[in-house]
């Protein structure tokens, strides 16, 4: 936990209970993504899917579809209220979707399917005539709007969409990246006015883009600003130097627009409007980061207590 009470999630919220007592075995599970108070994890060992709220307790095991190919995909879990006076981040009590995505046989070829917690059941496979290869295997997804977007392969920047309405998968092209930015560490953002944004950090500059679509439908991309990041207050002065320690983009926060920085061995979050930092932690061994971020209204119980008490209410 990073923030100050009473705002702080206490580490034990995060218990998933994954130890089996009776047999003293751990279960082996991948994190795949969090949003809207909801955490979703892979069983490595088991065809399951994992939606748990750490904070109410709640846990819900899902067998993927069999035309998953096993431990090789990728998902998201979102809210699924459509009312309009809901506010995400309050969802404890809301109907939830989760994606997958994976790739189908020899051909790369895409495939998604959608799991209703109204229903209780998955959707119909969803395929794709596009072949590709995820960028990365369990890889975090970005909201924006009512459309999920992943980064694909490394060369070509491409993002993969899954259109929420239309139920449907499609390859966007990346923006066209000079030489210099072409290696950069990247992620996908989110851009002015809900547009899918990209930004690629090549120290000592962050570009970042944003994608247009006109009258007509055509979509280009167009630069949208550039940081510096020598000018990022409360970054280590290591990282202004010729042999600095390596620098590149870990995640993106989609509910606060910042993104996580690693440099050396500390990992960083930045707001990219105030040009401020803060180091969330140091650990030798980084590889993806997540954001979860939850809160209750007043008088809300919370089943299981707060920083082990029996059971509580929020003020």
């Amino acid at each position: 936990p990073i923030m100050d009470r009473p705002d702080r999630i206490p580490p034990s919220r995060f218990d998933l209970h994954l130890l089996d007592i009776d047999s003293h075995t751990m279960w082996m599970v991948e994190l795949l993504d969090c949003r809207h108070g909801r955490v979703l994890l892979m069983d490595t060992l088991w065809d399951e899917v994992i939606m748990c709220e750490p904070i109410t307790g709640e846990q819900r095991r899902l067998t993927v579809p069999p035309e998953f190919v096993r431990n090789r995909f990728t998902g998201a879990v979102l809210c699924a209220a459509i009312d309009h006076d809901h506010v995400h981040g309050s969802c404890h009590s809301s109907p939830f979707n989760v994606v997958l995505i994976s790739a189908l046989g020899g051909n790369n070829q895409p495939i998604a399917c959608v799991y209703s917690s109204e229903t209780g059941e998955w959707g119909d496979i969803i395929p794709s005539s596009v072949s590709f290869e995820l960028f990365y295997d369990h890889t975090p997804g970005l909201l924006v709007g009512n459309a999920l977007y992943w980064l694909l392969d490394s060369i070509g920047h491409d993002i993969l969409k899954f259109d929420l309405d239309k139920q449907s998968l499609a390859v966007i092209r990346g923006p066209p990246l000079t030489n210099d930015f072409r290696h950069g560490s990247h992620c996908i953002i989110q851009a002015g006015d809900c547009a899918i944004g990209f930004a690629i950090l090549s120290y000592p500059h962050l570009q970042m883009w944003q994608r247009n679509i006109n009258f007509h439908g055509v979509a280009t991309w167009v630069l949208w600003k550039t940081i510096d990041m020598r000018m990022i207050i409360g970054l280590p002065k290591q990282i202004q130097g010729k042999r600095t320690l390596m620098r590149r983009i870990l995640g993106y926060l989609e509910d606060s627009d910042e993104i996580l920085l690693s440099v050396g061995r500390g990992a960083y979050k930045v707001q990219l409007k105030s040009k401020k930092s803060k180091k969330l932690c140091e650990n030798s061994y980084l590889t993806r980061y997540h954001s979860f971020n939850s809160f209750y209204p007043p008088g809300t119980f919370i089943a299981g207590g707060c920083d082990g008490n029996d059971a509580c209410y929020t003020r």
